[in-house]
């Protein structure tokens, strides 16, 4: 659901109805701790300032009681005459009058001379009090006595000097601390430390008098935690040292925290009713977004099925929706479109509008069975690819078009079907018997093809090569018979024929081939004793010692069957296999090469390569490799390639053998004379070595013209600095004309025919002893 449009909708409305009321809870919050911080500092201050009145009218009320006292004659004309009863009447008289609690009088001496009330200390215990309050004459101070806090002031009595000191207080009891709550709305704790001393307004008075840890500790459990019930502010009096007096304002944070409370609830309940008017309203409103969405969803759905002429069925939509059906219209006709010309381009050519492969097969396919014989032609037209590097690749488009245009003319009138199957590969399939009745056939057919071409203003001649099946599609399959009309025509392609008719078992011929390409992997890949070297010696004519060898491959099935070399190397050629099948033979000749030098046997080895081999990257490095592996000197190892090879491939490969000889290996040109390298390419090749060609030298001993081709050959290549090998020694006649011709080698099977490299031991120590 919540995946869905319509859950994101109301999700995404309820989350900020949610991140709406949340923030306003935060702010709500944030504003009334503000606030009643504010408030609360503010009341404590208000708090302050009416306890600091009500001490100022205390110390006016005190100060003034004083004045009278010591200014009353009477008084003073007692404490001068020390009138003991005159005082103390005086004083318990004024004390009545003015409600003064604390009322004395003190000689100079700081000794109690006479109170109002009775007190168990010693008179001289007030000495020491009377030198602080004198320090601050006319300034009402806190002072503790026998466990009673009083407000008093203290006044100098002369007539005229001074000769005694009067001193007018009040208790400080819980009821002036109840009497300053009710002026404050505030606990007031008057605490004397020192003495132990607590005067409070709280109604449950802590019994160890701990009223200050009992303000700062005391806590309430409210929804967000436990909170402090009051907020406090500790106010020092002016008192004596070593008597300090403080009074304590405590504002309870009770009723706030009720009063936030409320506001949370309410906004907790807003917040409820806003989701739920929320969610109803963004559930309407996703409903009406979504439900033309799954509509066109559905219109989608039959688009993807192939029926475009699906349409949108529903109320009148809003403008944004009515616009999104018109595209999902116009989409399904442009995809209708497109898909016809994706069809179109899928199963046709694009350059000649012929059917792809697949398509042709498809169309084979919806034959088979209807007793119909019908002809299949493969056309290739031979040297395309020169005309495109000659004349340009428009040149070489414009000519297939030609070429498909003429075949189509020739098959559309027997209803054949035609087909591109490759860069320059056509098919065309038409009824056999049609195409008798109208006296035509493939040859008619490759008539019409060959007349000449105009191209842009060029006249033009093509070469073709067809090869043709007739088929009835009776118990064959489309790929069957596609395999045999390629398999024709590349008869009639290496065959230099114009036309090739596909015979029976040419197809097991081709799969038989395609069996050898894989058991080769195989035998590569297991190398269980099928590929193995052998070794044909060649002879040093000019010292009559065995130096070199030609390395041979040699292939005998688990079966026992031989497969000629000829064979399976062409075939690893066509399929890619000689890369791998060459690394295998370089890792067996360098290796075979490194044994014999433990043997103490010095033997160059001639290994067989082809241009493809070369101009693989990893040629070289992996023969690099197998010489350091196998501590061989590069100069033990010969690379042989062909003469066609050196002439089809020769930039790359001069440039390949260049860097081979940087590893010190020896290059030999073999086959030399029956290919067309000139003597201007000859001076350019890196090479070492001419090899003669054995068709000079079989027959060297009754043909003068060989005779003649060999000796000029020597002589050539040891003019430009060659060595020259002669292959195809059969008899002592011709290896005797080599010597007198000063060939430096020879080989052949009149010296020895290839052996492993045990019986080449074994026929080398024969010869050495021999010779």
């Amino acid at each position: 659901m919540i995946n869905s449009l319509r859950g994101r909708v109301i999700a995404l409305c309820v989350g900020l109805v949610l991140l709406t009321s949340l923030v306003s809870l935060v702010s709500s919050w944030w504003s009334a701790n503000r606030f009643n911080d504010q408030k609360l500092l503010e009341d404590i201050n208000v708090a302050e300032n009416v306890f600091n009145q009500y001490l100022s009218a205390k110390e006016s009320l005190l100060l003034t009681a004083a004045k009278v006292l010591t200014a009353d004659f009477g008084f003073k004309q007692a404490v001068a005459t020390q009138d003991a009863d005159t005082i103390s009447s005086v004083l318990n008289n004024h004390s009545r009058r003015i409600n003064a609690d604390l009322m004395m009088l003190i000689n100079l001496s700081g000794e109690l001379v006479s109170a109002n009330t009775d007190f168990a200390h010693m008179p001289n215990e007030f000495t020491a009090l009377m030198k602080q309050l004198l320090d601050n004459p006319e300034q009402s101070n806190f002072i503790v006595i026998e466990q009673t806090l009083y407000q008093v002031i203290i006044l100098p009595v002369r007539a005229p000097r001074t000769v005694a000191y009067s001193l007018v207080g009040f208790e400080i009891t819980d009821l002036v601390a109840e009497e300053l709550k009710k002026l404050t709305t505030m606990d007031v704790s008057f605490i004397g430390e020192d003495d132990d001393v607590v005067e409070t307004s709280l109604v449950d008075k802590p019994e160890d008098n701990a009223v200050l840890r009992h303000f700062e500790n005391k806590s309430t459990q409210r929804i967000f935690g436990e909170k402090p019930v009051y907020r406090n502010r500790l106010v020092e009096l002016p008192s004596v040292s070593g008597h300090k007096v403080s009074v304590l304002l405590s504002a309870d944070l009770t009723r706030s925290y009720l009063e936030f409370e409320q506001l949370f609830f309410t906004i907790i309940s807003l917040a409820a009713i806003t989701v739920v008017i929320g969610v109803l309203a963004s559930g309407i409103l996703a409903k009406n977004l979504t439900t033309p969405l799954s509509k066109l969803t559905l219109l989608a759905q039959q688009f993807a099925r192939g029926n475009y002429k699906a349409e949108f069925i529903g109320k009148k939509q809003s403008t944004e929706i009515t616009t999104l059906v018109d595209a999902f219209n116009n989409m399904g006709n442009d995809i209708k479109e497109r898909e016809r010309q994706i069809n179109f381009q899928a199963s046709h050519d694009t350059l000649t509008g012929f059917l792809t492969r697949s398509a042709m097969l498809e169309i084979m396919e919806s034959l088979l069975g209807q007793g119909t014989e019908y002809t299949l032609v493969a056309i290739d037209i031979r040297g395309l690819r020169h005309i495109n590097d000659k004349l340009g690749p428009r040149i070489g488009d414009d000519c297939l078009r030609e070429v498909a245009e003429r075949i189509s003319e020739y098959s559309e009138p027997l209803g054949g079907v035609n087909a591109r199957i490759g860069g320059d590969e056509f098919l065309t399939l038409f009824p056999s018997g049609k195409a008798e009745q109208l006296k035509s056939g493939v040859m008619d057919l490759m008539a019409q093809l060959q007349v000449g071409y105009t191209i842009q203003g060029l006249n033009i001649t093509l070469r073709f090569s067809a090869g043709v099946v007739h088929c009835t599609f009776e118990g064959v399959k489309p790929d069957d018979l596609m395999r045999r009309v390629l398999i024709a025509i590349d008869t009639a392609s290496s065959k230099k024929k114009n036309v090739h008719y596909y015979q029976n078992g040419e197809d097991e011929e081709y799969l038989e081939r395609l069996a050898i390409i894989d058991e080769l992997k195989h035998a590569l890949q297991a190398d269980d004793g099928q590929l193995f070297m052998t070794y044909q010696p060649k002879l040093n004519l000019n010292t009559s010692k065995i130096d070199k060898v030609e390395a041979l491959i040699r292939w005998q099935r688990k079966d026992g069957q031989w497969v000629s070399p000829e064979l399976f190397i062409d075939l690893a050629e066509q399929s890619g296999v000689i890369v791998d099948l060459t690394a295998w033979v370089v890792k067996t000749v360098v290796t075979q090469v490194a044994r014999w030098q433990e043997q103490g046997i010095i033997m160059q080895a001639a290994i067989n390569v082809s241009a493809q081999d070369i101009a693989f990257p990893s040629f070289f490095s992996h023969l690099a490799k197998q010489l350091k592996e196998n501590d061989v000197n590069g100069q033990l190892i010969t690379i042989e390639l062909t003469e066609r090879d050196m002439i089809e491939n020769e930039e790359q490969g001069i440039k390949a053998l260049e860097n081979l000889k940087s590893l010190g290996v020896k290059i030999s040109l073999d086959d030399y004379g029956v290919g067309q390298t000139s003597l201007g390419r000859l001076k350019l090749l890196p090479i070492d070595e001419l090899k003669l060609d054995k068709c000079f030298i079989l027959q060297l001993e009754q043909s003068k013209q060989d005779q003649y081709i060999v000796e000029s050959t020597i002589n050539l290549g040891h003019q430009l600095g060659f060595s020259v090998v002669a292959e195809g020694v059969e008899n002592k006649a011709s290896l005797d004309f080599l010597k007198l011709m000063k060939c430096d080698y020879a080989q052949g099977y009149y010296l020895s025919r290839p052996l492993k490299s045990e019986q080449f031991l074994q026929w080398l120590e024969v010869y050495n002893e021999a010779s």
